[in-house]
């Protein structure tokens, strides 16, 4: 099942700290012919919400309907982040998952892509320029390594899409429209498949690496606070610092915040915990004690 994050997600590979979150709503969606897995409401949109699956690997692709939606053969869907828009940063600013993957009979990738446009307000569309013979800059063509943070590219795998290159500072739409069947129209493309073969766009995720969330986060600035889930700490926060400290006070995390922050329990240690929570000005705001054993 997917896993959902509901702002901002915090997660650790080695010593590195990735901070983003996944699209988490359907402005349209317009099927297309070929086949409709995932498309039914007992899937759909949930199974494209949140983190792409942890079992796809470079050659292993996922197939399940509760883990990914086929658009169809010239398909196409619109999606984006409630209440948030998508700012340009450093480097990409969205990857998008499919579940393509490399064939080990002989090491050509199965890819079904998509051309990718972004607009500000859901009307005027621009479309990132991309090459149907090499399938850059479309999704589609790259594997996901699901063992890895979805926010860690290219290591995640998936396919990335700067803003920069399109000189927009931010977005609040993105449209994905399958044309897979460019790759099975002359049988010495690079990613030829015979048609038959060619079922259409299948969406696992869309990974946001710079969200903001500016209006919620202005609303909070008087209201901070700290839950638990199961398997996560939510931490709202205008702007400050988050600190964890261990039973013999130690810290053990700590994270310079200004929006609502998910941190995964299995990136902190087992045992009693002390949450806190303190304003620009290194004002202790709310505290909090937890026993974590995820």
């Amino acid at each position: 099942m997917k896993k959902f994050f509901f702002i901002l997600i915090i997660l650790f590979s080695n010593t590195f700290l990735y901070c983003g979150t996944f699209i988490d709503t359907v402005y349209s969606f317009v099927p297309g012919s070929g086949q409709n897995a995932g498309q039914s409401t007992e899937y759909f949109p949930n199974n494209i919400f949140g983190a792409p699956s942890g079992n796809a690997s470079w050659t292993i692709p996922e197939s399940r309907p509760e883990e990914l939606c086929s658009i169809g053969i010239g398909g196409e869907i619109i999606v984006g982040i409630i209440n948030g828009v998508i700012r340009n940063g450093e480097g990409v600013d969205f990857v998008i998952f499919e579940n393509a993957f490399q064939r080990l009979i002989d090491n050509k990738i199965f890819a079904e892509p998509a051309i990718v446009s972004v607009s500000q307000d859901g009307v005027n569309f621009i479309t990132f320029p991309y090459n149907e013979w090499t399938l850059e800059g479309m999704a589609g063509k790259t594997p996901t390594n699901g063992q890895i943070s979805p926010f860690d590219y290219p290591n995640c795998g998936g396919d990335g899409f700067d803003l920069s290159n399109l000189g927009l500072d931010y977005i609040t739409h993105i449209k994905i429209k399958d044309v897979s069947l460019i790759v099975s129209i002359n049988e010495t493309h690079p990613y030829y498949q015979p048609q038959f073969l060619v079922s259409g766009f299948d969406l696992d995720a869309v990974s946001i690496i710079y969200p903001d969330y500016s209006s919620i986060i202005n609303e909070t600035i008087d209201r901070p606070s700290i839950q638990e889930t199961n398997d996560r700490l939510i931490v709202s926060l205008s702007k400050g610092t988050i600190s964890i400290y261990n039973i013999q006070g130690i810290m053990v995390y700590s994270l310079e915040a200004n929006s609502f922050c998910e941190i995964p329990k299995s990136s902190l240690p087992n045992g009693f915990l002390i949450i806190s929570v303190y304003d620009s000005s290194n004002n202790l705001l709310i505290t909090k004690k937890v026993v974590n054993f995820y």
